[in-house]
């Protein structure tokens, strides 16, 4: 019986370390941003921001923000040019929020 004691707690150690290695949303739109260019402070308030807003589906379709420095690295992601992306996602609640955190966090700085 001990042994059995001994071994669910070492899977549920092990299970317990794995989901602190998981990113959350969060986190992942942050490095997305990041990723993209935006500056981390920036970023960090604009993530905070569109997690609470947005589904899990439209974050990913966000994704695509990433993509823009590695086509053209010499182009930093102003707040016009992530905003010109995100109207490309053609999502109208993705624009709205998106909009809306790129302003008030630019100017949070």
């Amino acid at each position: 019986m001990p042994a059995t004691i001994a071994k669910r707690a070492a899977i549920l150690l092990a299970l317990s370390l794995l989901a602190g290695c998981m990113a959350s949303p969060e986190q992942r739109v942050r490095v997305a941003l990041v990723n993209a260019g935006v500056p981390d402070g920036v970023a960090h308030c604009m993530a905070k921001r569109m997690v609470a807003k947005l589904s899990i589906d439209q974050l990913k379709e966000l994704k695509q923000l990433e993509k823009l420095v590695k086509t053209d690295p010499d182009k930093k992601l102003t707040a016009h040019r992530l905003l010109r992306q995100a109207e490309a996602i053609d999502d109208p609640e993705v624009v709205k929020v998106t909009t809306r955190a790129a302003i008030g966090c630019y100017i949070l700085g």
